[in-house]
């Protein structure tokens, strides 16, 4: 297996109440994504969902576009765009538009969908988000083709159907799943499985039970993590966001409120503690590729950047020296 590769995770959302206006939000975070592209990370990737308070992100391939513009070397992803929420047409033209603008870094990480109320916002049956999501899958792989679209499905149907712009190459389509069945679909329709979770246990019990489905599966995990020097000042500086991403996450599932976080459940100390536990998870897990959120809820700007320097330069070379002796990651650290 080859030396895992490390990204970072963005969701835009500024809890309330919104200390600084959205426009200054987004740049600030535009300055995040920036800097970890300089530091040699190997994607960024967004959310999306709706009508939230705090405004996380709804429109992901338009952000992807944004950053195409900022950065160089990032593999653009999404993690996950609803695809039933959204007319599969549109999403291929997007998708295809933020591909070229990017020269080619668009990861586009697709899912069902979950929440009740972005279902009938939009109008689509929560009922046959399974099948609009694969034949959605379908719909975006011929729309991208060289070949006209004839399809005859249980939510579409074109003939001789030609779409445009054409990306210059196979854009990569990751799959979330969470359920067994959901995995087994994911592993069956995309080019990688993708799943968030928040816990290193709850990454050993997703992969394990991916492996009981579809062993070998090419895997990017999504989780928490954040280092500092002082490993007292690295938890008071998440917890409260935890608590709070954790907590909009079960809301958004229908569930009910959540216990207060463990300092000991999270990938949240030092840098050398951070990087014991990234070496232990990754032999357990043999992730393909691990992605990070960049700012909780709640974390200042500039400690987001510092955590994310002590990452590239302390954690992402110790952890790839670890799990590769006498070899590593070029992550153009310098």
């Amino acid at each position: 297996m080859d030396d895992p590769t490390f990204g970072v995770l963005h969701d835009f959302r500024q809890p309330l109440p919104h200390h600084a206006a959205m426009s200054r939000y987004y740049a600030e975070s535009l300055d995040e994504v920036a800097a970890a592209d300089q530091l040699g990370f190997d994607a960024v990737w967004m959310s999306e969902h709706h009508l939230t308070a705090d405004g996380l992100l709804p429109s992901p391939l338009v952000m992807a576009a944004a950053i195409a513009a900022r950065t160089t070397q990032l593999r653009i992803g999404t993690n996950i765009l609803v695809l039933p929420l959204h007319h599969p047409l549109r999403v291929a033209e997007d998708a295809a538009v933020a591909d070229l603008v990017s020269a080619g870094r668009l990861v586009l990480g697709v899912g069902q969908g979950y929440a009740e109320e972005e279902f009938a916002a939009f109008g689509a049956d929560r009922r046959h988000r399974g099948t609009l999501l694969e034949e959605g899958i379908t719909l975006l792989r011929r729309a991208w083709s060289a070949e006209p679209i004839n399809l005859h499905g249980e939510h579409w149907s074109y003939s001789q159907l030609s779409v445009t712009p054409k990306p210059e190459r196979p854009i990569p389509i990751y799959v979330g799943g969470v359920t067994a069945a959901g995995l087994r679909r994911a592993a069956r329709l995309g080019d990688a499985v993708i799943i968030y979770c928040a816990k290193p246990d709850e990454l050993r019990a997703r992969r394990a039970l991916l492996d009981q489905v579809a062993p070998g599966t090419p895997l990017t995990c999504t989780s928490i993590l954040h280092v500092a020097d002082d490993p007292e000042q690295a938890w008071a500086e998440v917890a409260p966001g935890i608590a709070y991403l954790e907590g909009q996450i079960a809301t958004y599932g229908g569930r009910g409120d959540l216990p207060e976080p463990q300092r000991g459940d999270y990938l949240v100390g030092t840098p050398e503690q951070v990087t014991e536990q990234l070496v232990a998870l990754h032999r357990d897990v043999q992730f393909d590729h691990f992605a990070h959120w960049t700012r909780l809820p709640g974390l200042s700007h500039h400690r987001a950047l510092e955590s994310l320097q002590l990452l590239a330069t302390e954690v992402v070379p110790a952890v790839t020296e670890q799990l590769s002796p006498g070899g590593g990651l070029d992550l153009g650290l310098g």
